[in-house]
């Protein structure tokens, strides 16, 4: 049988209570002591481009120097993601925004590290300034958190395992981001008609959006209640969120899609080929008029540099009006058919990057919460 696990105060397993560091930094300098700060810690990594205080300064608060095998984590910023130090930044120092916690013998800091970053070791420490207008990571509370203490031998098992996985998230990250910027390199030339497709030469004439696209109000398909449910109809808006939730209703959705929504006040647009209902009336359902291809019109849009100096509406008297030139609707269906074909790439990764983000929390809710546990050589034997 698998012998249990103790949970240990984390007080305990460190070489001294964790702490913050520099509180009043003064004005940066050109070089020096680089300094750790709590918005540069997120996801498991610290960032690059760190300000610099003096030596002076680093010495006033010597406790908190940086050395080979530190964790630190964000006590705002980001509050709760915690890294282990790099060797590029041990010497450097950290803020009074991060906190440093060194462990001792018993305890591995990548092992340290994926607790803290898991959401049962973030359930835990964050418990107190649950409710909060600000969350923010109290040292006295992570000081007593109670965490669970495998063998150095299974913490070792466990990081690597989890280490794995965040190698495999960080690859599938990269390669989105390289597929995004290939796609806006590539737009970039076809839309614009520095780069034409096989078997296209004719002529490119101007028109203004309003000749392109006709509009809608989405009045009539407004959703009625906020109280949003986890399946149904999808409630959109045009700015980041896109999808605010699903309701049940049943009336007043709007079925003809594919369309534009674009956001009256932001010039935010989606591109949408699902019924959806809407949540505000400052957006306009856009479809195109006879001659113009929506995917590219929408593709086109991407590429305006259009200025909001006021909050007013920006549709019928500004944004319509704006000129663009477009080739011929062959041209412009092959060109929205490239931007299909590498947004459907893009979705197929994000949907990889998805089921690792989902693996690895299955994984860590099984190790971190002792469900599962990883056998040394000798005890499979």
């Amino acid at each position: 049988m698998t012998p249990a696990v103790e949970s240990v105060k984390l007080v305990e397993l460190l070489q001294r209570p964790a702490t913050y560091g520099i509180v009043k930094a003064g004005e940066f300098q050109t070089t020096g002591i680089q300094m750790l700060r709590g918005g540069d810690i997120k996801d498991g990594k610290i960032g690059y481009g760190l300000p610099y205080v003096t030596k002076q300064k680093s010495s006033e608060f010597s406790r908190t120097v940086l050395q080979t095998g530190d964790v630190v984590i964000a006590l705002v910023g980001y509050p709760g993601d915690s890294a282990v130090i790099p060797d590029r930044l041990v010497g450097a120092n950290i803020s009074r925004a991060v906190g440093l916690l060194r462990p001792g013998r018993r305890l591995l800091p990548e092992y340290l590290a994926q607790y803290l970053n898991s959401p049962v070791g973030r359930a835990e420490f964050l418990k107190p300034s649950a409710g909060s207008a600000q969350i923010v990571v109290n040292l006295a509370d992570l000081n007593k958190l109670q965490v669970p203490l495998p063998g150095l031998h299974e913490q070792r098992q466990i990081a690597e395992t989890l280490g794995d996985v965040d190698g495999l998230i960080s690859s599938l990250e990269k390669q989105v981001a390289k597929k995004r910027d290939i796609k806006q390199g590539m737009m970039q030339e076809l839309l614009t008609g520095r780069t034409r497709l096989p078997g296209f030469s004719g002529d490119w004439r101007s028109m203004k959006f309003a000749e392109m696209l006709s509009y809608q109000q989405p009045g009539r398909f407004l959703v009625s209640s906020t109280d949003y449910v986890s399946a149904g109809t999808p409630v959109l808006t045009a700015g980041k969120t896109f999808v605010l939730g699903y309701t049940t209703e049943t009336t007043g959705i709007y079925d003809s899609p594919p369309v534009i929504i674009f956001d009256d006040f932001t010039t935010a647009t989606k591109y949408v080929d699902f019924p959806f209902k809407a949540k505000s009336s400052a957006m306009k359902i856009l479809r195109a008029k006879p001659g113009a291809d929506l995917r590219f019109v929408f593709e086109r849009m991407q590429l305006v540099d259009f200025v909001i100096v006021d909050h007013k509406r920006r549709w019928i008297g500004e944004y319509s009006k704006v000129e663009v030139d477009i080739p011929s609707t062959d041209e412009q269906r092959a060109i929205a058919r490239v931007a299909e074909d590498a947004d459907a790439e893009i979705a197929a990764l994000e949907r990889r990057l998805e089921s690792a983000h989902a693996i690895k929390h299955g994984v860590m809710q099984k190790l971190l919460t002792r469900r599962t546990r990883l056998l040394a050589k000798e005890q499979i034997a």
